[in-house]
């Protein structure tokens, strides 16, 4: 029987906006032992879970009027069989628990967690009851449960996990389970997802580099705890956890992305174990109740003095929280962010001041460790996005669904459709995106020519970071416009939704960041560019505006000689361009040409709108229906 942590404080109940169970749009049949395997799952679960449930049978009869033409609450939506795109990148034989996770988490109860653990936002303890410093983090009952939910079903840990039947191996389709999992859970509750992406991307890199330091932190620090799928959230020493996180903290006041202009210190404390004292500040830290951090910071040494600031690179330094002689390691959390969404997540500003740190890597060269880390939270941060975009439709589709008005439903109106149908192609779009790019980084470990494969795995990091969340913002607010005034008041999702949607754009490198990121790797690595171009021309003579866009991507990256300056400045049209002919060319692999045809027509033909709904003539606006999620 599947189980869950229930709260069972008494709390009000509002009635929300939450999905509820979906009819099957897919045509074919599916197998009869699959049918009844999924079935039992939803019943056990649904028949178990008595904790968060929708009010039973308002009154509809007014003092003053009759309440009529309402939405009911949803309370069911099976996450993975309702999502056409998903499931064409995560078929069965690949979907190990994910399905599982797509039913559990796919109830009000679950959803009811998200908003109680915004509503309830952290709260930072400086002090003790009696004046001591302990910099402690608390956190409302309901994140506790995401976060145990989200690590039982291995979010941060799928990637790295050995196989069953051979432990010298890890999962081959690790990194796409890992994207599937954190897809779902973002619908529910994106907050959690930030220690689970830290611990997923930092676990490589401290498997990589900390064997090279002390065996003091070694032992006091169990890589394989990172790896648990139990949920600790006690503030104590690693080695008496049962499972840990790590987080990373870069960014200062003054320099923001620009992680060179950082002013952090580390002064070598014992050269043998390659321990430093850090002194400083970092202007963000999310989750700084993890047992660690990957931490940049300038060494002090003679060599440092003799390069103008420009050219100094900061090192990379592993902190945790208590020291190996299981004193607490100072970390002084000097006051919580009051963000404008994923109010559930701490973010905070950090002092260090006689902070222990083992530098990873070589001297001046963090940020070449630290860049596989950002790496996979930038592949995260697409992965997000996408699942916003993909709650937000079934919000606006389930509203759509059941709300009248001037006679009939909002889904049988001509400009409804049209606009459901432009939010469908772009979340489609965004799925396939970001699932590819999972799958591409598992190619980076399963094949031998792994060099081209990591080349084009970069450029496509930055371009899914990039473009999936830039258009987020965008696409959530067209979801909410849909609802109308129900989705402007907090007791719906949409406004949470909505708050989140920036937040992506801006973490592990804004949208200019990106841009630039893409140009640096097309310049650093051009086999890069090519593998795109290769990619591309596979599937050349498939739809025509998509040749022509790429017959633009090529004059202007391999046939003009551009400027530095130039391609600098058009380093956003550049961007877009190769991520609107990437994503139609995914949906042309992978799709009905029905969707791939109305993709392209809309994005890269000559009729192509600027606002959602606003589509092309030529788009089978039936067939497309049939893949909305309800």
């Amino acid at each position: 029987m599947i189980r869950s942590r229930l709260l069972s404080i008494n709390q009000p109940l509002f009635q929300r906006t939450i999905v509820t169970k979906t009819k099957n749009i897919i045509n074919h049949e599916e197998k009869e032992q699959g049918q009844e395997q999924q079935r039992n799952i939803r019943e056990d679960y649904q028949s178990s879970n008595t904790s968060y449930k929708p009010p039973k049978k308002p009154l509809i009869q007014q003092f003053t009027h009759q309440v009529t033409n309402q939405v009911p609450p949803l309370e069911f939506v099976d996450l993975y069989e309702s999502d056409l795109a998903f499931r064409e990148f995560l078929p069965e034989k690949n979907s190990g628990q994910v399905r599982e996770m797509a039913v559990e988490l796919g109830t009000y109860h679950w959803f009811e967690q998200g908003h109680q653990a915004n509503r309830h936002i952290p709260t930072l303890h400086q002090f003790d009851r009696y004046g001591q410093r302990i910099d402690e983090v608390q956190f409302h009952p309901a994140y506790h449960d995401l976060m145990e939910i989200g690590m039982r079903y291995g979010v941060h840990s799928i990637a790295w996990e050995s196989l069953s039947d051979d432990k010298t191996k890890i999962n081959p389709h690790g990194h796409l389970q890992h994207a599937a999992r954190l897809y779902i859970l973002s619908q529910i509750e994106a907050g959690v997802g930030c220690p689970l992406s830290m611990t997923y991307a930092g676990y490589p890199v401290l498997h990589r580099y900390l064997k090279n330091t002390s065996q003091n932190i070694i032992k006091s620090f169990p890589l394989d705890k990172l790896l648990s799928r139990k949920y600790d959230q006690r503030c104590l020493p690693a080695s008496i956890k049962s499972g840990l996180t790590i987080g990373m903290a870069m960014t200062e006041k003054q320099g923001g992305s620009d992680v060179r202009a950082n002013t952090t210190k580390a002064y070598c404390d014992n050269t043998s174990e390659k321990r430093y004292i850090l002194v400083g500040h970092k202007w963000f830290c999310s989750a700084p109740m993890c047992d660690g951090f990957l931490v940049l910071a300038h060494i002090q040494n003679d060599e440092i003095h003799d390069k103008s600031s420009a050219n100094i690179v900061p090192s990379c330094f592993f902190v945790p929280r208590w020291l190996p002689n299981g004193e607490r390691n100072p970390f002084y959390i000097q006051r919580l962010k009051d963000k404008l969404g994923n109010r559930s997540n701490a973010s905070s500003e950090v002092e260090f001041n006689n902070t222990q740190g083992w530098l990873l890597g070589k001297e001046h060269d963090g940020v070449k460790t630290i860049i596989e880390m950002v790496q996979g939270t930038r592949l995260d941060s697409a992965v997000g996005s996408a699942a916003l975009m993909r709650q937000g439709l079934v919000q606006a589709t389930w509203h759509a669904r059941h709300r009248k008005a001037f006679g009939r439903l909002l889904i049988e109106q001509s400009l409804m459709k049209q606009v459901l149908i432009d939010l469908l192609l772009e979340s489609e779009a965004a799925t396939a995106l970001g699932m590819y790019n999972a799958t591409l980084i598992d190619s980076t470990y399963n094949t031998k020519n792994t060099n081209d494969i990591k080349a084009f795995a970069r450029i496509v990091t930055a371009i899914a970071k990039f473009w999936i969340c830039k258009r987020t913002p965008e696409t959530t607010y067209e979801a909410l416009e849909c609802l109308g005034g129900a989705g402007f008041v907090e007791e719906s999702n949409m406004p949470r939704i909505y708050r989140e949607a920036p937040l992506n754009s801006i973490w592990e490198g804004s949208g200019n960041v990106m841009c630039l990121d893409i140009l640096r790797a097309m310049k650093k690595s051009p086999e890069s560019l090519q593998a795109y171009m290769s990619f591309m021309r596979e599937i050349k003579g498939s739809n025509k505006y998509l040749d022509a866009a790429l017959e633009r991507v090529e004059k202007t990256l391999l046939t003009k000689n551009l400027s530095n300056e130039m391609l600098e400045r058009h380093a956003r049209t550049i961007a877009t361009q190769l991520a609107l002919c990437l994503q139609a060319a995914l949906l042309i692999r992978h799709f009905p040409q029905t969707v791939s045809d109305a993709f392209c027509s809309s994005r890269l033909g000559p009729n192509r709108g600027s606002i959602f709904g606003d589509l092309p003539m030529d788009i089978d606006t039936d067939k497309l229906l049939k893949r909305l999620p309800f």
